[in-house]
């Protein structure tokens, strides 16, 4: 059952590295993070997660649904669906994830998506479906 959700408000092109810093994060502190993507952002931060330090090496794995976990000790998995392979102690939220599939992390972080109006609005919806659920989601906003 989710304790916190964080929105945070950030320019689109600063997805990527917000994206790593969450799952360098959880790494470090050996939580489990599931990062929700669409479809056509798996193959660039799959790429974007082994590359973004040349000092760092973050292992993970980009998973699709009814494929196995090839590493069942996964710490950072990337997802497209509503689905996760092992369960999860943060969602990072790049692409927008249903409510019930979200519920099941302990801190969800949604990243605001200002790439156009509708997903703009898509995003104030979910902040709003957290209010009503009595989460008052915290806002970081970084421009």
């Amino acid at each position: 059952m989710t304790s916190r959700v964080v929105f945070y408000d950030i320019l689109p092109e600063q997805r990527p590295g917000l994206a790593a810093k969450m799952a360098l994060g959880a790494w470090d502190k050996k939580k489990v993070l599931v990062l929700k993507c669409a479809e056509d952002e798996l193959a660039w931060l799959d790429e974007h997660l082994w590359t973004f330090r040349e000092e760092v090496f973050l292992p993970h794995e980009a998973w699709r649904a009814g494929a196995p976990l090839l590493d069942p000790e996964a710490r950072v998995v990337l997802v497209c669906d509503d689905e996760c392979p092992r369960p999860g102690d943060i969602l990072v939220q790049l692409a927008p994830a249903g409510l019930d599939f979200a519920r099941q992390f302990d801190t969800v972080i949604d990243v605001v998506d200002h790439r156009d109006e509708a997903r703009l609005t898509a995003s104030r919806a979910r902040y709003k479906a957290w209010a009503d659920l009595g989460l008052r989601p915290d806002l970081k906003k970084t421009f």
